[in-house]
């Protein structure tokens, strides 16, 4: 094995234990002050972070470049990728301050659309919530569960163990189900959840090793994972985007969209393809409009896509298959 492989995999270990370090720490100090002075401790330390990581700096003005040409000159690149760390420290901040939060749910949150999320119920058949890694999307089944819906996150696993651990267990005090796409529990877990006229949240922002569809995102073709819009399509369930935005120094307005128009047609294939791009573009447009709360230096578009990753013939999107298999 060469030396540049060795030098990734050891870089990327040495990342992952700073991010894991910082977070935990901004998350301990947290509960030992308010609300408000952990928001600004996060601020501080988000900074230091931009500072200190260079390769997720460098990837974050990249894709920002990406993104928006030159309508950002370099100076605004600078100041949106800092922001986007900034923005992580701040979450885990309030993850970790989330009885002080719950406690002041009725002036820390603005909901616009609640009237949309009750209509996926109203079949009494479940409903799907689609959103990305764009401002504290964590709070967001949190949230809905304090509003009296069921709510199950389908998650994939963190790569940091003790992360995913508090994650899973930071919704499970929320009232919260975690259904982790990797378990092969999956399939029944999702089932138990639509019998129980749940909302399954799921953030599909990201590019996994999953059946995916390539799509326009920021006018370059980025996989897309299709297991929400399978979901949809192979049971007939409704399905809205939701997002999180922060407003101003404290506080998050919370935005539930109309219910997508679901075309289905005798080629679930491509019903699965065009709802997929549905979802990929509600979610470029909230980035869009939200640009400092969206992690950039993920690398949506790391690889082309590829055969055996995309909707193909050997992937018939039966959803108990797809979950089984751990590709959800």
């Amino acid at each position: 094995m060469g030396l540049a492989p060795r030098l990734r995999r050891a870089t990327r270990r040495y990342r992952n234990r700073a991010i894991t370090t910082v977070a935990l720490s901004a998350a301990w100090a947290a509960e030992h002050v308010s609300l408000e002075r952990a928001l600004g401790f996060g601020e501080r330390i988000g900074g230091i972070l931009y500072r200190l990581l260079r390769m997720p700096r460098r990837l974050g003005l990249e894709h920002l470049q990406i993104a928006f040409g030159d309508s950002l000159t370099p100076t605004a690149r600078a100041h949106l990728a800092r922001a986007s760390f900034v923005n992580i420290v701040r979450c885990f901040s309030e993850l970790a301050k989330m009885d002080e939060i719950r406690s002041r749910q009725a002036e820390y949150f603005e909901l616009e659309g609640e009237e949309h999320a009750r209509a996926l119920l109203e079949a009494g058949t479940g409903g799907v919530l689609i959103t990305g890694h764009i401002g504290n999307w964590e709070l967001l089944p949190a949230y809905f569960a304090w509003r009296g819906f069921s709510v199950a996150a389908i998650a994939r696993r963190v790569y940091v163990e003790r992360i995913n651990q508090l994650l899973i267990e930071f919704r499970s005090r929320q009232e919260v189900e975690t259904i982790q796409c990797e378990s092969p529990h999956a399939t029944q877990q999702i089932l138990q959840a639509l019998r129980q006229n749940a909302l399954l949240t799921m953030v599909i922002d990201h590019e996994s090793h999953a059946p995916s569809e390539p799509v326009p995102f920021f006018g370059r073709l980025a996989r897309t994972p299709a297991g929400a819009a399978s979901l949809v399509i192979r049971h007939g369930l409704p399905v809205a985007a939701v997002f999180i935005q922060r407003r101003g120094e404290l506080g998050h307005r919370i935005s539930v969209s109309r219910p997508f128009v679901v075309e289905r047609t005798d080629d679930a294939r491509a019903d699965i393809a065009a709802l997929t791009r549905q979802f990929n573009g509600a979610i470029e447009a909230q980035i869009s409009r939200n640009p400092a709360e969206w992690v950039w230096w993920h690398r949506r578009w790391k690889r082309p896509p590829l055969p055996r990753l995309d909707m193909d013939r050997d992937f018939q999107y039966t959803s108990s298959d797809a979950v089984a298999r751990g590709r959800w």
